[in-house]
């Protein structure tokens, strides 16, 4: 019983935040952003395999690089101001189940069918809330259209 409370408290957190990235979170323009980096990282590659193969005595094209590097941070910076306010305001949801869980299911285990390296074959209340919470957030992110 305390390991399917500890499940439902779990489903209902990553439910909050996948909510949570939802409403304050431009998903298509952080999509963008992540396509526009990947071109920009591409072009950052080609520009540094051209600059080794430059002949002995010809200047590098330094110039081209720098340009690149500093659009990959502006996009970078992009990045971050769409995802940090979702993420703090989110965890402070996980800081309260943090917070609550072990107060009243300290005592849950979790026999697990299998062993897991370096774990075993038993999960305490935190790693039922890991397990579980990495399952229903990739349920939730797909369901809502979340994933970046």
């Amino acid at each position: 019983m305390e390991v399917l409370m500890i499940v439902l408290i779990t489903i209902t957190v990553t439910l909050l935040q996948t909510l949570i990235q939802k409403k304050l979170m431009d998903v298509d323009l952080v999509k963008a952003l992540k396509t526009e980096m990947k071109k920009t990282n591409q072009a950052m590659k080609t520009v540094s395999k051209e600059m080794k193969n430059t002949k002995e005595g010809e200047a590098p094209n330094t110039k081209k690089l720098n340009e690149l590097m500093s659009k990959s941070v502006g996009i970078q910076k992009k990045m971050m101001g769409q995802t940090m306010k979702p993420m703090m305001i989110s965890s402070l949801v996980v800081f309260v189940a943090f917070y609550i869980i072990p107060m009243f299911f300290s005592g849950a285990v979790l026999n697990l069918p299998f062993s897991i390296p370096f774990i075993g074959n038993q999960l305490g209340w935190l790693g039922i809330f890991i397990l579980t919470s990495i399952i229903s957030g990739l349920i939730f992110r797909k369901v809502f259209d979340v994933g970046m």
